[in-house]
């Protein structure tokens, strides 16, 4: 054998022997192994670089599709930027689609904090005084459930003054319904039929087979309609009224007799249940003893729905419920004031600050990114308020984000930020939580006044969601 032939072999085993031993080294730096075979301890230090198992960066964002240019860089595991330098990320967020019809450009401001801290993580023109459009509900549901347990339910009753003479009365629930939700639907709310055959089974057992009917909605004593909202506004919001049934809508519309109409569906269902009406409903005082009723949800869940869906009339409704608890009169008068109370109670209400409904419909309504903000930290750090959250779309999956956050700038808070929409022409606004890419809990508020390409305005406060969600901050 010659020397060559033996010297390859050995060669060969060297080398197989030093990339068994590199592997080894390599495998002792990855944790849970190196953990597992007692060779680390808390404390120590690194021994090799932090980037040797890092992820490869991932690419920069791309240009939206409404051409809004994203300036935000993905966070890096560790590296947690300043507030000036977050702020200076939405700052780049391109703004050329938010000018005015005047050629300036539109108000923008926003404001984000630490759940845990309240330390201010970004934040810019979050003391302008702007229209905050439905955003207003995230205010009013926290005053509503500063006040209220959320277990309480608004009762809709039948009275008897007299045999032969019944009162149907409104008791300000915002979800009564015509007819009974499916037995698996949720929410599932109180309905006339329950209450027509509640009610008639009682006249039936005592011999009425024939009655007159009143109603009762005076708990709510008027205006239904709010001076602020112009008169297009009819299709967005039903003249408010203890008593309606599904809202007050009519094939034709929204009605304005909203608590006739409901009772004059009630007296169809009492027909069909064996009780005959005589004449047509009129309006009579609640006296005499209560016959039959159906209760609403609790409270916490007309929360969630009135958020989850955005809808102005059940809002609308909760404050005059939130006057009433509060011994106001169920006027919007009443009910901005008992909101204005409670927010001021919890520290959220700024100097200048106006509500003149609870909706958000009113144009005349004036809050700061900051009340936005702070009133959804309060919402995660008390447990009173945390049912308003359940109420909360969720970005790009569910209610009125379903549709949103699909560009790439955005697209980190999609399944992440959970937040209240708030549209009018000219207004867009979004206040919301969501976790940074280090597993940071953030309240946040974006509102933009004066822009009228509205869908651009929405995509840019996607975009801010997006830079704070995917900022390790």
């Amino acid at each position: 054998m010659t020397r060559t032939s033996v010297a390859r072999p050995v060669l060969a085993w060297l080398l197989v022997g030093a990339i068994l031993a590199a592997a080894f080294v390599v495998a002792l730096y990855r944790e849970p192994l190196a953990a597992s075979a007692g060779l680390t301890r808390d404390g120590a230090p690194s021994t090799a670089p932090p980037s040797l198992f890092a992820p490869p960066p991932s690419p920069e964002p791309q240009l939206g599709d409404a051409g809004l240019a994203g300036a935000a860089t993905p966070a890096v595991p560790g590296i947690v930027p300043g507030r000036a330098a977050l702020d200076a990320r939405i700052a780049a967020l391109g703004r050329a689609e938010l000018v005015g019809v005047d050629g300036a450009a539109a108000q923008v401001a926003w404001h984000a904090v630490d759940v845990a801290t309240g330390d201010v993580v970004a934040s810019s023109g979050a003391d302008a005084l702007l229209i905050p459009a439905s955003n207003t509900k995230t205010l009013t549901t926290v005053a509503v459930m500063n006040v209220f347990s959320g277990e309480e339910r608004f009762a809709t009753t039948v009275v008897q003054p007299e045999p032969g003479r019944i009162v149907l009365v409104g008791g300000g629930d915002p979800l009564l319904a015509a007819e009974p939700a499916a037995p698996d639907a949720y929410p599932r709310p109180a309905s006339l039929r329950e209450l027509a055959a509640a009610t008639a089974a009682t006249l039936l057992a005592g011999g009425q087979t024939s009655v007159t009917l009143g109603v009762d909605a005076g708990l709510f004593p008027g205006p239904g309609w709010n001076d602020v909202w112009p008169a297009n506004y009819r299709d967005q919001v039903t003249e408010l009224s203890a008593l309606w049934a599904d809202e007050g809508r009519t094939g034709s519309g929204r009605s304005r007799t909203a608590a006739l109409d409901a009772a004059a569906l009630f007296a169809a269902q009492l027909a069909e249940a064996g009780v005959t009406v005589v004449g047509p409903p009129v309006a009579a005082a609640r006296s005499g003893a209560e016959i039959a009723r159906v209760e609403s949800l609790p409270v916490h869940v007309l929360v969630e729905t009135a958020m989850q869906r955005s809808n102005n009339s059940f809002t609308e409704v909760l404050g005059l419920q939130l006057a009433l608890a509060t011994g106001r009169p169920a006027t919007f008068a009443g009910a901005v004031a008992a909101i204005e109370e409670q927010l001021t109670a919890l520290g959220l209400w700024d100097a200048g600050a106006v509500l003149t409904d609870a909706s958000g419909l009113s144009r005349s309504n004036r809050v700061t990114a900051r009340m936005l903000a702070d009133a959804v930290r309060r919402m995660q750090t008390d447990p009173r308020l945390s049912v308003i959250l359940d109420g909360l779309p969720t970005a790009g999956v569910t209610g009125t984000l379903a549709d949103r956050f699909t560009d790439a700038v955005a697209e980190p808070a999609r399944g992440v930020v959970r937040a209240k929409t708030g549209t009018l022409s000219l207004v867009a606004s979004l206040a919301g939580t969501t976790q940074t890419a280090d597993d940071r809990e953030l309240a946040f508020a974006v509102v933009v006044n004066g822009a009228p390409n509205g869908w651009a305005a929405k995509v840019w406060t996607d975009q801010v969601a997006g830079v704070i969600a995917s900022c390790g901050c």
